[in-house]
């Protein structure tokens, strides 16, 4: 397949890969989008059903600025689709420390003028009886933050990028890169189809270091365990016009409203295990350790939840940097060649504008975003 003149092959239809094809076509671009899975592929991490949207990030004012940037275009996609990718119930953050993480982050919200409010013992447990307010000192909501359907999101911007004629291609695992003359010439897949385009943008998640292996870009995998919890009672005041999205940072556990057959999800974002992606069954496992983790968290901060007796579990896989920066950038030796990646577990809620940024960087013109702190080169030995 040859593809038309100034096309892209975005490889890689999760979140990132699917909205920078969609701001590719915006542009005018002709694009095709190949997965070696489908699209949405609930192997990546872009394929389970909730993400959490959140402004905060401790003293990092950069991630916050970010968010602040990405949630406008969140808001459009969810009138694009006519369809609310984005839940807006607000996010509840659990401070165990006086002087910690949630009050750098109550500092850079109140500087970048973004909504925030701090909540006492007393406000926490009026509004949410159900949190022990007695584990916390203060609580921090901010309400521009909430959910994200990640499946969903995948699904709808995908099909917005289709209207504007962008091709998507499943079941496509690309082989290998054919260079000639200092640019990428080719794509081979495993069939041996050949793939043609004018630029190439890589964003193949858990896979991108396989994908481009001879670059040796240092990306760990690690498994990511989440489990998926029935409220023994009480049910009615989980669901999400009632409950924040919520997280005790100093635990590593975060947790979602009632959002799937009224199940609520738990996922530790602390790294897991390092492993390989996996697309088989044995991501739905949920091992007894964790399980016995999330009771020990409920049984501090939501006593109630603790005694549960129906669970799933399901496991996500992280693509993490040395820093847990991200890489937005050209690939160092091809000027036709683009790389999004090592999201290191935070990136699901950029999407919107890393597609964005990517496509504005892949047609020439100058992102938005700095995109310093997310360079390639940075991992080059000194």
């Amino acid at each position: 397949m040859t593809a038309a003149k100034n096309s892209v092959i975005v490889v890689g239809g999760g979140i990132m890969g699917i909205s920078a094809a969609y701001w590719l076509a915006e542009k005018g671009r002709s694009v095709t989008v190949l997965d070696q899975f489908d699209v949405p592929n609930q192997w990546s991490a872009s394929g389970d059903q909730l993400r959490v949207f959140r402004m905060t990030y401790g003293k990092d004012a950069f991630y916050t600025d970010m968010a602040a940037k990405t949630l406008p275009l969140w808001l459009e996609f969810n009138k694009l689709s006519e369809d609310k990718l984005l839940v807006q119930n607000g996010v509840l953050e659990l401070a165990t420390v006086t002087h910690g993480y949630e009050e750098q982050s109550l500092k850079v919200l109140k500087e970048m003028r973004l909504p925030v409010q701090v909540m006492d013992k007393e406000e926490i447990k009026r509004r949410y009886p159900m949190i022990n307010s007695r584990a916390v000192k203060f609580g921090l909501f901010h309400r521009d933050g909430g959910m994200l359907w990640a499946q969903k999101s995948v699904g709808a911007i995908s099909t917005l990028a289709q209207r504007k004629g962008v091709k998507v291609r499943t079941r496509v695992k690309i082989a290998s890169i054919q260079k000639d003359k200092g640019r990428i010439k080719n794509l081979k897949d495993s069939s041996g189809k050949v793939w043609e385009a004018e630029d190439y943008l890589f964003a193949g998640g858990a896979w991108t270091g396989e994908l481009l292996k001879s670059y040796g870009i240092p990306l760990k995998i690690t498994r990511q365990p989440q489990m998926y919890l029935r409220p023994p009672n009480n049910r009615g005041r989980y669901r999400p016009e009632h409950f924040p999205v919520f997280a005790a940072v100093s635990e590593g556990f975060y947790g979602f409203p009632l959002h799937i057959h009224g199940f609520m999800k738990i996922g530790d974002f602390r790294k897991g295990p390092v492993g390989k992606p996996s697309s088989t069954e044995d991501a739905r496992e949920l091992s007894p350790a964790f399980e016995k983790k999330c009771r020990t968290f409920l049984k501090r901060f939501i006593p109630e939840l603790a005694n549960f007796t129906e669970m799933e579990g399901h496991t996500c896989c992280y693509d993490n940097t040395k820093d847990d920066d991200f890489i937005l950038d050209r690939l160092p030796d091809v000027p036709n060649g683009f790389v999004a990646g090592g999201f290191s577990g935070h990136g699901f809620k950029f999407g919107p504008l890393i597609g964005k940024t990517m496509a504005e960087l892949i047609v020439g013109g100058k992102p938005e975003l700095n995109l310093h702190r997310f360079r390639l080169s940075r991992f080059k030995k000194k």
